[in-house]
């Protein structure tokens, strides 16, 4: 038998976060995987032999997506009125791109009620972008701490499962600047 390919494997698992995204965390099976990348059936039970060692790749794909955005915003110099702007466009792009990343990452935060591990890899995604909104911060002369940064990064959560489970506000837009404006404002006086 041929070794795992590692194109096929993040196909799979590009295949199962759609899945994860549309059906829930119950409709999340291999066979649904299959069925989602147009494979022949057992071909995701060959590349994740069990339902852990899938999540465990929709979880490593997902932060793996998450963590690439991350590392393609340049955190530069830039003056104070400017950051509001600069938070509100990394908060958008990280958190927004494509439908199927937002909610299949809620599922997974609902999961991980029920699986520490995974709890852990999310809670390290989470801190991953509160620290680069705490970087962007700091080159814009503004001291952000780490407990404020995971505060705005969690209101934006907030802010998009609202909308993509309600369609309140309809764009989340706005409310993300808000919470930029609101946790500025006082940081800065």
């Amino acid at each position: 038998m041929p070794a795992p390919n590692p194109q096929r494997r993040d196909h799979l698992a590009d295949a199962a976060i759609a899945v994860l995204a549309e059906q829930g965390s119950r409709g999340l099976t291999h066979r649904a995987v299959d069925t989602a990348a147009a494979v022949p059936p057992g071909t995701t039970s060959r590349y994740f032999r069990t339902r852990d060692a899938l999540l465990d790749g929709v979880i490593e794909r997902i932060t793996h997506r998450l963590g690439e955005r991350v590392d393609a915003y340049t955190v530069r110099p830039i003056s104070p009125v400017h950051l509001e702007e600069a938070l509100v466009a990394v908060l958008t792009t990280m958190l927004t791109d494509g439908r199927h990343d937002p909610l299949a990452l809620f599922e997974l935060h609902l999961e991980s009620t029920r699986n520490p591990r995974l709890r852990h890899t999310l809670t390290d995604a989470l801190r991953r972008r509160a620290d680069l909104i705490v970087r962007q911060g700091r080159a814009a002369g503004i001291e952000l701490g780490l407990d404020d940064a995971m505060l705005l990064e969690m209101s934006v959560l907030g802010i998009l499962f609202t909308a993509l489970t309600t369609g309140v506000p309809p764009s989340p837009d706005e409310s993300i600047r808000t919470a930029v404006r609101t946790l500025l404002a006082a940081i800065t006086g």
